[in-house]
């Protein structure tokens, strides 16, 4: 048994309490825990928050870990204060879009793993026309949705038509699915600019997104429907009028609009790239008023000198390692800056994404019998970031040099300490494990 004492956590009178743990929650109390040969941590008013999920990730690994391993990326989660990510299924050979291809993956990611991890599953244009068992055995295998894209660049993953996405969410009413939503026919059109870092949002632009966002949702019906990284105000306003559909957004689009690309280049280059202030500012006000579901990182690093630093901004890789700065950022920019509540904070880090990819209350809480997941955040000390020193394969950030008020502390996997502020990683690989949807 462990005892973590004088830590804050969510509370009505804001006291300072103990927890009891193995590898599940035993014990809650702001009165003292007498128990015997107990490991005693002393957190000194650090605050505590169910352990992070960062439910958007590319590790890359199988087929492409010299972009990202699992090592790599769940360290650098670990680093991160997250004790729990999702994986795509479109950045590993052979993508996980049948239980064979999922078993393969699990079997090559979890001798690696340094957090929990779950798998998103994949539909292809390649896998047209359907197998309707492939499908539902993917799904009960335990992955919590089915990643679709609306336009892909990757000739292993190629997009759905919209015809294909309207007879795909008929045929499965019980499974959530996550769209990459921009309209591939208007990016298209928008290819008479030139490709540069000044008009990369216009080419791939709100609208293009808006028309996605609202081609799906017009034939979804009573489909589960999730948006991933949502960069526009105006599909953000889209999604928050549906009863069905959920939605998340990033960092990045958070602190950095479409002026920042001409400095910043390859170190903020996404797909669909950062909008304008007006964006920026209502996904902001939304994470502040609790309008977006949660929040992700959409990690996905790379080597910058190889695969970055391009003076033709069309050669540059999309992607953004920042799986380990989430949630400094988060705490730093809403928590401690703009005064957003604790339970809001703890809803978009945990709490909402358990409950929307079926892994909750195991996941994303601090109820007695759950997983002991918790990360420490020191509010008392400020931490700077250094893109040389990420713990991702990728050492590059449009945050570097950022300060962030805040700093993480330790990072406690089902009662294991994976990382702590002092002594670094404590857990060989493979400690983490494979989490099943419920």
């Amino acid at each position: 048994m462990k005892l973590i004492i004088n830590v804050h956590i969510d509370n009505k009178n804001n006291n300072l309490v103990n927890i009891l743990f193995d590898d599940k929650i035993r014990k809650i109390s702001e009165k003292d825990i007498n128990i015997s040969n107990c490991e005693i941590i002393d957190l000194k008013g650090k605050l505590l928050i169910p352990g992070c999920i960062d439910a958007h990730v590319h590790f890359n690994d199988p087929g492409y870990s010299h972009h990202e391993d699992f090592i790599s990326g769940t360290t650098a989660a670990a680093f991160g204060g997250i004790t729990t990510i999702i994986d795509m299924p479109c950045t590993s050979i052979p993508p996980v879009t049948n239980v064979k291809n999922f078993r393969h993956k699990l079997e090559i990611v979890q001798p690696k793993a340094l957090v929990d991890f779950a798998f998103w599953g994949g539909i292809r244009q390649n896998d047209f026309p359907l197998n309707e068992k492939q499908i539902t055995d993917l799904w009960n295998a335990g992955i919590v949705g089915f990643k679709i894209y609306t336009i892909s660049g990757m000739d292993s993953f190629e997009a759905l038509s919209y015809t294909q996405i309207a007879k795909t969410l008929k045929a499965f009413p019980e499974i959530l699915f996550g769209f990459h939503a921009e309209d591939e026919t208007i990016i298209k059109q928008n290819s008479v600019f030139r490709k540069t870092a000044e008009n990369y949002a216009k080419i791939r632009s709100i609208e293009a997104e808006f028309t996605a966002v609202k081609n799906i949702l017009n034939f979804s019906e009573n489909a589960k429907i999730h948006f991933v990284h949502i960069s526009s105000k105006k599909a953000a306003e889209l999604i928050l009028q549906s009863e069905n559909a959920t939605f998340e957004t990033c960092p990045h689009y958070l602190q950095f609009t479409a002026d920042d690309l001409p400095k910043l280049r390859g170190k903020l280059k996404t797909a669909p790239p950062v909008k304008f202030a007006e964006d920026r500012d209502f996904l902001r006000q939304c994470v502040h008023d609790e309008k977006v579901d949660f929040i992700t990182t959409d990690h996905a690093g790379c080597d910058f000198k190889t695969e970055k630093d391009f003076a033709d901004f069309a050669k540059i890789y999309n992607g953004i390692p920042a799986t380990e700065l989430m949630i400094p950022f988060l705490f730093s920019e809403f928590y401690q800056k703009e005064k957003t509540n604790l339970a809001a904070m703890i809803k978009l880090t945990s709490e909402n994404a358990a409950k929307r990819f079926g892994i909750y209350p195991q996941k994303g809480s601090l109820q007695i019998g759950t997983d002991a997941d918790f990360t420490v955040i020191n509010l008392q000390k400020a931490s700077i970031v250094d893109e040389t020193k990420l713990h991702s394969k990728g050492k590059y950030s449009p945050f570097d040099e950022t300060k962030f008020s805040c700093s993480i502390d330790r990072t406690i996997v089902r009662g294991k300490t994976i990382f702590d502020a002092e002594k670094g990683i404590l857990q060989k690989a493979g400690c983490g494990k494979f989490i099943k949807r419920n």
